[in-house]
């Protein structure tokens, strides 16, 4: 039972629409070589640095993201805590089909 708990807090399908925005958001940030600092993400959004700071905090709490060591000049930069793909263009990730 707590399985499915866990996967349940972890499923990043289970997030509201705005958080799931900032979700991509980070994602995409990440994966164009951007830092997804709170201005780089608000700034993708279109949502109010107040309102992606109070979701990030959220995501953290349920584990969906973290935050590295890196600071930008607005503050922390965020990461997905897990992946199924590659952070890096032209460089896949993942398991292989058989």
């Amino acid at each position: 039972m707590a399985d499915e708990v866990d996967r349940a807090r972890l499923d990043v399908q289970s997030l509201p629409d705005s958080a799931l925005v900032i979700y991509e958001a980070i994602a995409t940030l990440e994966y164009t070589g951007r830092r997804a600092s709170l201005d780089n993400i608000a700034s993708a959004t279109s949502l109010s640095q107040s309102s992606v700071d109070k979701e990030l905090a959220e995501m953290a709490r349920r584990g969906l993201i973290q935050s590295t060591d890196e600071e930008a000049e607005d503050g922390p930069v965020y990461v997905p805590a897990q992946r199924g793909w590659s952070a890096a263009p032209d460089q896949a990730e993942g398991h292989q089909m058989f």
